[in-house]
């Protein structure tokens, strides 16, 4: 089953990737899919420096991730050019029960910098497979 994101998911995202801009701090955005839920920790680093962008997908109670399925963020891009992305598509791992994704990043210019894509990920009741999509969001803060 194909899950299309919720507008509430999305604007739960935009808004935590509000909260985090304003803010300026490595500060973790979170929101729930109801099977799911999702972490994200934005990172704040100096103008030129590498950074990691680290998402987390956890699933609910009663709930486990699909180890065969190909998880992954789609789509990545940022909405400035104020920072690169090294890849457009980024594969995740499962760790502890959770997919972990991390996406490298060089922000360009100071300043918050918004990236964007769309998680893919699978998850399982033990009886049903679901095919999953999710926005991904998450703020790059740059210094001098």
């Amino acid at each position: 089953m194909l899950t299309i994101p919720h507008p509430i998911s999305t604007t739960i995202a935009a808004a935590i990737a509000l909260a985090v801009a304003s803010t300026g701090a490595a500060t973790p955005g979170a929101y729930s899919g109801g099977t799911f839920a999702v972490n994200v920790e934005s990172p704040t680093v100096k103008v030129g420096a590498r950074a990691l962008i680290v998402a987390t997908i956890s699933p609910a109670a009663g709930y486990r991730i699909a180890d065969a399925y190909r998880h992954r963020i789609v789509n990545l891009a940022a909405t400035d050019d104020g920072v690169e992305i090294g890849r457009k598509v980024v594969r995740g791992l499962v760790k502890d029960g959770a997919v972990v994704f991390r996406v490298e990043v060089v922000p360009k210019t100071a300043g918050p910098h918004l990236v964007v894509g769309v998680f893919r990920f699978s998850i399982t009741d033990g009886e049903r497979l679901d095919i999953k999509a999710a926005p991904f969001e998450a703020t790059v803060t740059a210094t001098d």
